[in-house]
């Protein structure tokens, strides 16, 4: 029997639902689908982690689950209607949880920019964080990721800070950081590698002085993959004002870094832990604002963990990034990780960071709607 709705579940309940829609994704009943806008209301597949639907839950917890992809049929967990209220529910064990809210998608999609360009081409807004992608494709060839597929192209950067002004405006999902992302030159384009600097440098200086309107700062942080002049990239980007990076490791051990890096594992691995320490001298290890992603799900349970360490020993904060078969990516048909080995490298890494003093990131809490983190994972948290 389903159990009546809560007005304050416990935390326990809450990690049990989050941990289950990452990883089975959950089913919306038809009807309220409808009422939603449908797919294309609620989703966009722009890139392979951010498809989904993003719920706000008690104690401002936010998740990004799918609900389209075929194994979502068969998930446990139903968003569904009670009366004038939305409740996330499931039946084994029995949860019912209450919907804060239904985030919306960006009110900026099909808009054009003065130049006639879609805005969308390089931005794309998720909770509170614009992320803009200055390259459409990748050097890297990575089999989790559908960014490889695209035709190469640099984005200029007049086009990038004109999206990124129409996100700013945008009333749908206000914004209030920002991160620079998308695919990587290869180490042997010298002219890639300069576009990606000069970029990151403009749109640095763009927003320097940028606030909030509750006074704080604009910040920018920058997503990229390790090149050899990254500890002198990291002091350069520190300089002009960059307020974090993420630098992902995504597949630590060897063997599973050589099956679903491939490229990037052979190229950018040696570089990645000086630019980790390099950051996090300059940054801070205690902060969060040097963070790496790594992946459950493409590795052992043991493996991730022992990458978990192996970034906390270089004064990273690890972030969970569940393994999500996403369309239009080598592993498609994959099955997802599983709820048990998520549960396992969830209370590993706590174990982790406790004892070696970094946090579990990401240090936004919106941030964290599709990763295994939770806003009680970082300082200062308090009920709501």
């Amino acid at each position: 029997m389903i159990p009546a709705v809560a007005s304050t579940p416990s935390l326990v309940e809450l990690e049990a639902v989050k941990i289950r829609a990452l990883a089975t994704g959950l089913r919306i009943e038809p009807d309220l689908l409808e009422r939603l806008g449908g797919q294309e209301g609620l989703t966009v597949h722009e890139y392979a982690t951010t498809g989904g639907i993003t719920l706000e839950l008690p104690h401002g917890m936010l998740v990004n689950a799918p609900f389209d992809a075929p194994y979502c049929a068969t998930s446990d967990l139903l968003l569904r209607p009670d009366g004038d209220a939305l409740v996330l529910e499931a039946e084994s064990p029995a949860v019912r949880i209450p919907v804060r809210r239904v985030l919306p998608l960006p009110g900026y999609l099909g808009v054009l920019d003065a130049a006639d360009r879609p805005v969308a081409d390089t931005t794309m807004s998720h909770a509170d964080r614009i992320r803009v992608s200055p390259i459409d494709g990748c050097a890297y060839d990575c089999d989790f990721c559908n960014v490889a597929r695209l035709r190469y192209r640099e984005r200029p950067l007049d086009q990038v800070l004109a999206g990124i002004e129409v996100a700013i405006a945008d009333r749908a999902l206000p914004p209030t950081h920002l991160l620079i992302s998308g695919g990587s030159p290869s180490l042997g384009n010298a002219r890639g590698q300069a576009y990606f600097r000069d970029l990151c440098v403009g749109v640095l200086r763009h927003l320097r002085g940028r606030t909030n309107p509750d006074g704080s700062p604009f910040e920018v942080d920058i997503m990229m993959s390790a090149r050899p002049d990254g500890p002198a990239f990291v002091r350069e980007m520190v300089a002009e004002g960059a307020a974090g990076f993420s630098l992902n490791v995504e597949v630590h051990s060897d063997e599973g870094a050589a099956r679903h890096l491939r490229l990037k594992h052979r190229k950018s691995r040696e570089h990645l832990g000086p630019m980790l320490e390099e950051a996090a001298a300059l940054l801070g290890a205690d902060t969060g604002r040097v963070r790496s992603l790594i992946i459950p799900g493409l590795e052992t349970v043991e493996q991730t963990l022992a990458g978990v360490e192996w970034l906390a020993a270089r004064g990273c904060s690890p972030v969970l990034s569940p393994f999500r078969p996403a369309p239009d990516t080598a592993l498609e048909t994959a099955d997802p990780v599983s709820e048990a080995d998520l549960r396992a490298v969830l209370d590993g890494t706590r174990a982790i960071v406790a004892r070696t003093g970094v946090l579990l990131g990401p240090r936004c809490v919106a941030c964290g709607h599709n990763t295994l983190g939770f806003p009680w994972d970082l300082p200062g948290w308090e009920a709501a």
